[in-house]
């Protein structure tokens, strides 16, 4: 009988523990859009904690598999993530546990909640408020996955975690991320940034300290009223070893969208990337590692780096004195360069699950005096590879200057602003008719600079999953015509398999070789002598009986021509890479080897 009682005291006991682990609960927002609807919660044995999860945890953990864990630190580091319950409880919808600082509460009192003022005297202490949340959070999270009779018993990963927080928490994220613990995989910074010259939260984390993340990141980050973005473009512009992205809503301030329905854009960016970092949704791909954001994120601009291995090669070995400019944006991307003189390839490829074999060799524009690079090669690069299509940027020799015109040899005539309906006037297909007495030894290094750009890639087509007979040119304004006269002159081992101009005509005579391949051309309209030059050139392709497709977009058409996935898709011109793109499907440069 005796042992009959205890037996039915331990279950007894057993059970009133089970029931009382959860001190409160709350279900805000409706529980959020995802699939398990969602509480905020706080536990007995985790004071000083709140956790936002599927309310069925069984149930979810069933379809999902063992949940993935999100540490969470909470604005101007307060004991309080009541503020963010309407974005936590969204991304916990989905199927995440989160763990974020503070006592449960439901009415968020700022003077209760901030635990310290933000000095430098106490920064200790809101470093240690980053560790407790994997010391002390995690770590208990982790035994009570284990324990038998817990609610959270069997239903949560936490060796698959992410460091997430906003502002002040953003911070806490970053410590979190730099403690070398293998159980997190990725680190979310929202509105946040370690401080460029001191600030009230100076001595939390250094620049220096970026240095020690070992996963990729995201920074989210506001526009011009975001006070922490400097510091998060700073951090994106320093980090060189590890996938970072940069995704700005430059419609928002520091404060974002976190207490709108479902956390608003942030909601969403946030719960996309955490799908893709730790529930491996390859869905998610083109949009982070390629920038290519579809219909679903329109208002966010997004760049990244370190996901894929870009190499840099040079064209030719030998001792150069290279006085070239290179200009860069706040964030360290190269925009331009001008005065090149050693030339470079720039080698960007696709996953190679994803390649086609396909290559493009991109010589983007600026009059022979300038590449803009950014726009005419990073941007369309990733657009490229998103679609299993190699991009190799050719920084290709440049003209110190405008030529000096006393040396024209205008026995060709004079260079004049010729439109496209007396496109008749440019003979044999030639734009610049005015050439150096002698030659033209500047636009001729270009060209040159183009065969030995075709004859590298050739060289190296097995190393980089390119079919040699699938490489390419595609050239902008001046580099146009520098693949177009490239292309006239080239071998028939360096003669490229398909030839792309973007409002870039012929800057000499054209004899369209026998052996000339399928042309493509997009031009605007009202680009004198650009436009009537590129409609010679279909004519010089079609008179020699060779595939070329044109296409002349019409005057205030609006829309970037050249900006990769930046282009406003919505307008006449801003759809010509959707153009090209039907255009290599239809010739069948996409078809995997």
């Amino acid at each position: 009988m005796n042992k009959i009682f205890i037996t039915l005291t331990l279950v007894m006991a057993g059970w009133m523990n089970i029931q009382a682990q959860t001190k409160h609960s709350a279900m805000m927002d409706g529980g959020g859009s995802g699939p398990y609807k969602a509480v905020m919660t706080d536990d007995e044995g985790l004071p000083g904690f709140t956790i936002y999860r599927p309310n069925d945890l069984q149930s979810a953990s069933k379809i999902e598999g063992n949940l993935p864990v999100v540490l969470f630190g909470n604005g101007g580091c307060y004991r309080s993530s009541q503020p963010y319950a309407k974005f936590l409880t969204e991304i916990a919808s989905h199927g995440y546990v989160l763990m974020a600082v503070g006592e449960w509460r439901i009415e968020h009192d700022p003077d209760e909640a901030k635990v310290w003022e933000l000095d430098d005297e106490k920064s200790t202490l809101k470093t240690g408020d980053a560790k407790s949340l994997v010391n002390t959070a995690l770590n208990w999270l982790e035994k009570e996955n284990l324990r038998a009779g817990s609610e959270f018993y069997q239903t949560v990963n936490t060796q698959n975690v992410a460091a997430m927080g906003y502002s002040c928490g953003g911070i806490q994220a970053l410590i979190m991320g730099t403690l070398g613990d293998e159980r997190i995989k990725t680190v979310v910074g929202m509105n946040t940034g370690a401080f460029i010259n001191g600030g009230p939260l100076n001595g939390m984390i250094t620049k220096d300290d970026l240095q020690k993340l070992t996963t990729p990141i995201i920074y989210m980050l506001g526009g011009e009223e975001d006070d922490a973005a400097p510091n998060g473009r700073d951090d994106f512009k320093r980090i060189n070893h590890v996938p970072v992205v940069l995704a700005t809503y430059p419609s928002v301030g520091h404060t974002a969208t976190y207490q709108d329905h479902q956390g608003g854009a942030f909601g969403q960016m946030a719960r996309t990337w955490l799908d893709y970092q730790l529930k491996g949704k390859k869905q998610y791909e083109n949009l982070f590692r390629y920038s290519d954001k579809g219909n679903d994120f329109e208002g966010w601009e997004i760049t990244q780096k370190g996901f894929d291995k870009t190499k840099t090669i040079r064209l030719y070995d030998q001792s150069i004195n290279n006085n070239e400019i290179v200009k860069t944006n706040d964030i360290g991307e190269v925009v331009n360069y001008e005065k090149v003189n050693d030339p470079t390839l720039t080698i960007s490829l696709p996953e190679t699950s994803k390649a086609t074999g396909t290559a493009v060799i991109i010589c983007p524009g600026g009059a022979l005096i300038s590449l803009s690079w950014q726009s005419e090669f990073q941007d369309i690069a990733r657009w490229l590879n998103a679609r299993g299509i190699a991009a190799i940027g050719l920084k290709y020799r440049l003209r110190n200057g405008f030529p000096d015109m006393s040396k024209v040899d205008t026995s060709k005539g004079m260079p004049r602003r010729i439109t496209v309906t007396e496109f008749g006037e440019i003979k044999n297909a030639n734009a610049n008719p005015s050439v150096l007495k002698g030659g033209d030894p500047e636009i001729d290094n270009a060209l040159n600079d183009a065969l030995e750009a075709m004859k590298i890639v050739i060289a190296h087509a097995k190393e980089w999953h390119i079919d040699e007979n699938k490489i390419g040119f595609m050239g902008y304004s001046a580099g146009g015509g520098v693949v177009v006269n490239a292309t006239v002159k080239a071998t028939p081992e360096l003669m490229p398999a398909f030839l792309c101009s973007l409002y870039g005509p012929a800057l000499d005579d054209v004899i369209v070789p026998k052996n000339a391949p399928k042309l493509f051309i997009g031009v605007h309209a009202d680009h004198p002598s650009v436009a009537a030059g590129c409609l010679a050139l279909f004519m010089e392709w079609k008179k020699a009986g060779i595939d070329a497709e044109l296409h002349i977009y019409g005057d205030k058409t609006g829309g970037l021509f050249g900006g990769g996935p930046q282009a406003d898709k919505n307008t006449p011109n801003g759809s010509w890479q959707e153009a090209f793109y039907s255009w290599l499907v239809a010739n069948d440069f996409t078809k995997k080897n």
